[in-house]
């Protein structure tokens, strides 16, 4: 809905609802906390909202990928999702007796519309029987007359509704949300952030439990696959990051356990579905729909999103593929539906509906539509489909030139339009900068069925006004999210959900399956661009650390180091130093400049987008850390201030991401590729190192400093020192930076000790060709005796160093080549010819 920031006319306006439980335990919480707690909460909520990456709204311009620093090849495309989501720390408590009566209706609205879903796409009795006018059905852009499928698939497993309380504290549905039940995730993580910030109330109030709902969401997946299936696998399909909800489509599938996937992981293959990975495949029995049914089979529709899988609708009529929900299913999000249930529920339930719509007039009809057209300034007039217009226009709000044209559109098209008289919509109370304020609210609700069996989520996802005088609430735009809280009822203590059905069926054979190339790709560069982050920050902080140091001593052999180190950063990085640029300013736009290539922000803007693609396998724990490196970015000191303790806040950042790889994930592909980023990127960082701190003849003294700099930007100087002192290395500082970051399979930080894990994390990710040229490239350096350092000339030296940086880009084109090769969009493949025939 679009929200329109202007005054309303005070009598269509509320003063609250009429949930008097509810409301005295906010209005306590309110008095207990003073606007200073309730401010406090606030901040509380919006810094939890970042940490935890929740944002909804429609991404930014994609992200190109364009070479980096240390290798001749960019990463896959990223977009990074728009705003964050915002939630009120204030929850809506509704009282058990209010939620008993308001779930009744809403598990009555689930049977009738899966009835009338069944009907369109089936016998059509309702359009016959002249219960259902068929333009409001064969007229709509949701309906896919392709989709017209078995009794089997015609199942509407979710229904989701938006609900409204008028000022008797009656709830009137506004709008049907079934066709992709959009907002069940983010009601999940707003009620975890809620719980967090307003633990005491919370636990005071002790309301119903969401996660339950989750379970029986999954079963109901489960058991919606096709018939005969004894073990069925179920994906959730996403657009990726250019879905405005793709931060839901991530969260849910951590919460259900699905694998997330998109077009481009399923090939079709003799009418069945499969996840292709590698050389892998397996099939898909479930899929749960997050695409529009017009974008989910190019092969139907015609759509060029690049989202769907061509051969998805014959899949589901041969019976071997379910969809959920249906595609086609936006048909009964038709708000002109509202004008028939009534009629239509009284004949195929025997049932008054118990929930009423707010009344709305479908202008197809001549008589509603004289009646729209004669009073048009009172009424909320929307299209039938926001698939030709998403504007809802308020009568009384528009000129009387905005009027007309309104009313000649309608005379055009009179189908395409309703008009719905105002709800004098209840409110609730909202913490804003000056105090506590009444805005307008708005519930939306989520349902899921098993046969005959409907379970509701207890509260749903509420939602008020981001402004005093909006009349339209914005459900899934720019509106402020609230917990809402169903007080327990002792009368009818809930069976804590559906059945499960997974305990009953048999292991997957072979085991998990395989990443697909778009998932491994993602992953690589997650462990790449944070450990880029990571190296990119410890040589900084040395450079700048000799920049403060000797910057201003002109003639010494420090200036001259410092100089040479900062000739080196620019070097590595790529980043110029610009004409009239003081070493300071320099240093920092290495550190914030997101759109520079070789910068500590372009790494970590980009590690954000590549963990966006694949959040429903990472660590929850990492999004605490990429929301951290994303502020302490953004914060850079002043020129007059010191950049060490920034760059310090970013280490500590850049460790703790480290921590979370080692020590929070279990050591199977998903790691692996992660960790085979992270040991590339080093590897190849320190090669360059070396390479570049050798690549220049300088005097004794400024190639010893130099080298020994080297050696602490790579954590190394410690263990120079000893070696030194013991006679147990070479003496000279650059044979010891050789031997320790380059030779040493021991140094955590050496090429050597990289080479040995990348073979290993190969191993595990079935990259066996390339495994093998990595211990290739890992016995040469085993071959090459630290002690006879002394004893070969510099350029040779240099050679072997140049040696394995080369070897390194190969090994990285390699992993590419075998393991990222992406199809783009999903194709058909063609049966493989039987034995003895020629393709």
């Amino acid at each position: 809905m679009t929200a329109h920031a202007q005054a309303t006319p005070a009598s269509m306006r509320t003063a609250g609802a009429a949930n008097s439980a509810g409301g005295r335990i906010v209005t306590e919480a309110i008095e207990s906390m003073g606007l200073v707690g309730l401010l406090t909460a606030r901040a509380e909520m919006r810094r939890f909202v970042q940490d935890d990456g929740i944002r909804h709204g429609q991404p930014g311009p994609e992200v190109v990928p364009e070479p980096d620093c240390a290798d001749e090849s960019g990463g896959p495309r990223w977009r990074v999702q728009g705003r964050n989501w915002v939630i009120d720390p204030l929850p809506v408590v509704l009282a058990a007796a209010d939620w008993r009566a308001l779930e009744a209706g809403l598990i009555q609205r689930a049977r009738l519309l899966d009835h009338v879903l069944r009907d369109i796409y089936g016998a059509r009795r309702l359009i016959a029987a002249g219960l259902l006018p068929p333009e409001v059905v064969l007229a709509h852009p949701g309906f896919v007359p392709q989709a017209v499928a078995a009794e089997a698939s015609l199942a509407l497993p979710q229904t989701s509704v938006d609900l409204g309380r008028d000022s008797a504290g009656r709830w009137r549905i506004i709008a049907d949300r079934s066709s992709t039940a959009i907002g069940a995730g983010y009601a999940m993580a707003t009620r975890r952030i809620t719980t967090r910030v307003m633990a005491p109330l919370h636990r005071q109030v002790a309301p119903a439990r969401m996660r339950g709902f989750f379970h029986s969401t999954m079963n109901a997946l489960l058991a919606a696959a096709p018939a005969g299936v004894s073990n069925p696998r179920a994906v959730l399909l996403s657009a990726g990051t250019s879905s405005a909800t793709a931060y839901e489509h991530g969260f849910l599938s951590t919460l259900l356990g699905l694998p997330l996937v998109e077009a481009e992981d399923l090939v079709m293959k003799e009418g069945r579905l499969w996840i292709q990975a590698g050389s892998r495949r397996e099939a898909v029995d479930v899929v749960y729909r997050r695409i529009e049914s017009l974008h989910a089979d190019p092969l139907e529709t015609a759509s060029r999103a690049g989202t769907g899988v061509p051969g998805l609708i014959e899949a589901t009529q041969r019976g071997r593929l379910s969809v959920v929900n249906p595609i086609g299913a936006e048909v009964i999000d038709n708000p002109a539906l509202h004008a028939y249930l009534p009629a239509i529920a009284r004949e195929v339930l025997g049932e008054e509906l118990l929930l009423d719509s707010v009344l709305t007039h479908w202008c197809g009809e001549p008589a509603a539509r004289a009646h729209v057209l004669a009073n048009l300034g009172s009424f909320i007039v929307k299209p039938v489909s926001h698939d030709t217009d998403s504007t809802t226009y308020c009568g009384w709000l528009l000129s009387e030139d905005r009027r007309a044209e309104l009313r000649a559109r309608i005379e055009a098209e009179p189908w395409a339009w309703v008009a719905q008289e105002p709800l004098p919509m209840a409110e609730e109370p909202m913490v804003t900068p000056t105090g506590v304020e009444a805005r307008r609210f708005v519930l939306r609700t989520f349902a899921v069925s098993i046969d005959d069996r409907v379970e509701v989520l207890p509260g749903g996802l509420g939602r008020v006004a981001p402004d005093a005088g909006t009349w339209i609430v914005p459900v899934m735009g720019s509106g402020i999210a609230k917990d809402v809280w169903v007080l327990p009822d002792d009368s009818a203590p809930r069976t804590g959900g559906l059945v499960s059905l997974r305990e009953s069926l048999e292991p997957a054979p072979g085991g998990s399956l395989a990443l697909t190339p778009r998932v491994a790709e993602n992953l690589f560069w997650v462990g790449r661009y944070a450990e880029r982050a990571d190296g990119t920050t410890r040589l900084l902080r040395v450079v700048d650390d000799l920049v403060e140091d000797h910057a201003s001593r002109s003639g010494t052999p420090g200036h001259a180091t410092a100089l040479a180190m900062r000739d080196l950063l620019a070097t590595l990085t790529r980043i110029p130093v610009e004409e009239d640029e003081s070493p300071q300013e320099h240093l920092r736009r290495i550190v914030r400049e997101s759109t520079l290539r070789g910068s500590v922000g372009y790494a970590v803007a980009r590690l954000v987008g590549a963990a966006q693609e694949v959040r429903d396998v990472l660590s929850h724990d990492l999004w605490h850390v990429l929301s951290r490196l994303e502020r302490t970015i953004a914060a850079t000191a002043p020129v007059d201030e010191q950049l060490q303790p920034q760059l310090y806040d970013l280490l500590e950042s850049t460790l703790a991401a480290a921590g979370v790889f080692a020590e929070s994930m279990i050591r199977d592909e998903t790691w692996g590729w992660i960790d085979a980023g992270i040991r590339l990127e080093r590897a190849q960082h320190t090669a360059s190192l070396l390479r570049t701190a050798l690549a220049l003849e300088r005097s004794a003294l400024v190639e010893a400093q130099v080298a020994e700099a080297a050696l602490e930007a790579a954590e190394s100087i410690i263990t120079h020192r000893r070696r030194t002192v013991s006679g147990d290395g070479p003496i000279s500082p650059v044979d010891s930076a050789v031997a320790i970051l380059l030779l040493d399979p021991a140094n955590p930080r050496s090429v050597a000790f990289q080479l040995g894990r990348l073979a290993e994390d190969l191993d595990l990710v079935g990259v066996d060709r390339t495994a093998r040229v990595v211990r290739e490239v890992a016995a040469m350096l085993g071959a090459v005796n630290p002690a006879s350092l002394d004893e070969v000339s510099r350029d040779e030296v240099r050679d072997l160093v140049d040696r394995v940086a080369y070897d390194l880009r190969g090994i990285s084109r390699d992993v590419r080549r075998d393991s990222f090769i992406r199809v783009g969009r999903p194709t058909l493949l063609a049966p493989e010819p039987s034995p003895g025939v020629v393709a």
